[in-house]
């Protein structure tokens, strides 16, 4: 029997109902996370550092690079239509992960650690693959393309010594993070949700989000307090970011560094999600303080949609499961970060995608139609959208949402293999522009 929140889910009946693709093993088209970058204060050892040779340095860039940032680094190869964030154009020497000051072209180290490390959260991977020579012949290469490294010498900027969390003051922190208008667009509680976020563009004219400083896993460059207060004073060139290396005294930046680092949430990634005993009747509210008691399931989301030979991107990047059971049913908790409420067209939405049978090997990483095939039954969509149309009960909050759906629970005690949707309506054309997870298990206790 199938169950669903609501049935009239007509924002995406073709596309989310019948257009759930499938990838053989049972595993979703999602991008492969990134590792989190090692710390600035990191920094990998240079024993092999060779004369420059361009080029060996052209030669890997080619093999590399290219196809994103362009033959000549002006940021137009062949994959870069299909990105967001765009990749940087080389040859107009912006950088924005630098030790080095505001208009200033970054250090032979500060490219060699981007190269090594990638940035998690945009499609420039990590090259540790690459031996150590011929990442450092890229990095000679990469200044060869523009004039600024001639032009210009490094400013390295002062960090200071790090006084450590005891010697911080936190709470002056986060009063700096108000008096800087950080919040405008990072919001009130980190979370990308500030009034300017929806606005913002980079020195080219291309949408740019502000980051959530909530999850720590997405920062690039690293995410300790001595890799915040480097972006801090360095400011990010060719975005909204600015330097604050004149508006803030030396030794509070580091007050505002602690801050920032104190908000992040420690994510609970997990593949398989267990379902607690209910204390009383099955929870229907997203506040209900039964919810505190099971445990959080954190899933990493992606988008993996291309459309016209460009890739749609999300705003949102994980979602937070809990899950109770009681009385034969089943009820779980799903919440994310979302940059703003919308309940216009399209609205912002979610779905639980339930196998019919675990042995199936669907997908759900694309929106085609479902393969035609005799005798296998389509799955499960429990979903929710904010227009009010659902029955589901739902709540947003300072860049937060969180709906409650519910299910009978099955007749057999085997897991329940699942996927989710999210929808993140400011991003325009319905239907497309959502997130997914990977398929995850549901233990029944």
């Amino acid at each position: 029997m199938k169950f669903t929140v609501f049935p009239d889910f007509t924002a995406y009946p073709a596309r989310v109902l019948k257009g759930l693709a499938l990838l053989a093993g049972g595993a979703l088209l999602v991008w492969a996370a990134a590792p989190a970058p090692a710390a600035l204060s990191q920094s990998p050892s240079f024993s092999t550092r060779p004369a420059p040779d361009l080029e060996i340095g052209k030669q890997a860039y080619l093999d590399n690079c290219a196809r994103c940032h362009g033959v000549t680094g002006a940021g137009d190869g062949r994959d870069s239509a299909r990105m967001l964030p765009k990749p940087r154009r080389l040859s107009e020497g912006v950088f924005k992960f630098r030790t080095t000051a505001s208009g200033t072209p970054p250090t032979d180290e500060d490219l060699f650690h981007t190269l090594t490390e990638g940035l998690p959260g945009s499609r420039m991977p990590e090259f540790q693959r690459l031996p150590e020579e011929t990442r450092w012949q890229l990095v000679y290469y990469v200044k060869s393309l523009s004039p600024i490294f001639a032009d210009q010498k490094p400013e390295l900027i002062p960090l200071g010594k790090d006084p450590g969390p005891k010697k911080t003051n936190e709470a002056h922190g986060k009063e700096l993070y108000t008096q800087l208008g950080c919040s405008a667009c990072h919001g009130a509680l980190g979370r990308a949700d500030g009034p300017s976020s929806p606005t913002l563009v980079d020195q080219w004219g291309e949408p740019i989000r502000a980051a959530d400083l909530t999850q720590g896993w997405t920062y690039r460059s690293g995410s300790s307090p001595k890799d915040i207060l480097t972006r801090l004073i360095t400011g990010l060139d060719g975005t909204p970011m600015p330097s604050y290396a004149e508006a803030v005294k030396p030794e509070e930046v580091w007050d505002l560094a602690y801050y920032v680092h104190s908000i992040q949430e420690k994510p609970r990634w997990s593949r398989v999600i267990t379902a607690s005993a209910a204390a009383g009747p099955l929870p229907s509210s997203p506040a209900d303080p039964q919810w505190d008691a099971a445990p959080r399931h954190d899933l990493r989301l992606a988008s993996s949609y291309y459309q016209d030979g460009k890739l749609l991107p999300t705003t949102v990047t994980s979602v937070s499961v809990r899950a109770i059971q009681a009385d034969g049913q089943i009820a779980l908790r799903l919440s994310w970060h979302d940059p703003r409420e919308d309940k216009g067209n399209p609205p912002d939405a979610a779905a639980l995608v339930v196998l019919p049978d675990r042995r199936l090997k669907w997908t759900l990483g694309s929106l085609r139609a479902w393969p035609a095939a005799k005798g296998l039954p389509e799955p499960e969509v429990l979903s929710w959208s904010a227009d009010q149309k659902s029955e589901a009960q739902s709540s947003f909050s300072e860049g937060e949402w969180a709906v409650v759906l519910k299910r009978p629970l099955p007749s057999s005690k085997e897991p329940i293999r699942f996927g989710i949707l999210v929808w993140d309506g400011g991003n325009g054309e319905t239907g497309r522009r959502r997130a997914n997870s990977n398929w995850v298990d549901l233990v029944l206790k």
